[in-house]
């Protein structure tokens, strides 16, 4: 069976496969649990992690995302940050994020997939960083880019006769000379 948005479903599980040096590692976003897809991969899910909704480009603004985990560190236990840390952004910077989609037709489902997970973008990751509020509270944050980051750097392109050169390949308009440089238009204050 494949993937059809006009499908009828009673949900959809969004999940996330992350790219590091120690290999690939699977998540569901704000779920507790562990879900085993059609293919036999182990998603694991937590409520405490969480991405914030993702931006496309408006405006020429292009904008990057994120995925967190806040947790409370047993004061016993092997603390996380510090084995991430020793890593540093090598862990995963260049390396991909991937987001899938996993759509649910019956509850069934849930424990015996028919339907593989969709994949709805793959992003680069850039950073892992670290937030400590009080001697417990423990926040991880990966940083990833925008699918249009490449859109920050690109160069503009003028509307004139070179920049539609550019466009066209060699082809200039001669007719852009006569374009006026300026929209501001005089007028008498009074008549």
């Amino acid at each position: 069976m494949t993937w059809n948005a006009t499908d009828d479903v009673i949900g959809a599980l969004d999940l996330v496969e992350i790219d590091t040096s120690d290999g690939t590692h699977r998540f569901m976003l704000a779920i507790d649990g562990t879900f085993i897809d059609k293919d036999g991969n182990s998603w694991v899910g937590s409520t405490l992690l969480s991405s914030p909704r993702l931006e496309s480009t408006i405006g020429g603004n292009a904008p990057s995302g994120s995925v967190s985990i806040s947790y409370f560190q047993p004061p016993g236990d092997e603390d996380l940050v510090n084995n991430l840390v020793s890593q540093g952004n090598d862990y995963v910077f260049g390396r991909e994020i991937r987001f899938y989609l996993q759509k649910l037709c019956a509850i069934d489902e849930f424990y015996a997939p028919i339907i593989a997970p969709m994949l709805v973008f793959t992003r680069t990751m850039r950073t892992v960083s670290y937030e400590a509020t009080g001697a417990e509270d423990r926040r991880i944050t990966l940083s990833f880019e925008s699918w249009t980051e490449d859109r920050r750097a690109s160069r503009r392109i003028a509307y004139n006769t070179e920049g539609h050169k550019q466009i066209l390949g060699g082809v200039a308009n001669p007719s852009l000379t006569y374009m006026p440089t300026t929209s501001l238009q005089e007028e008498k204050l009074f008549g």
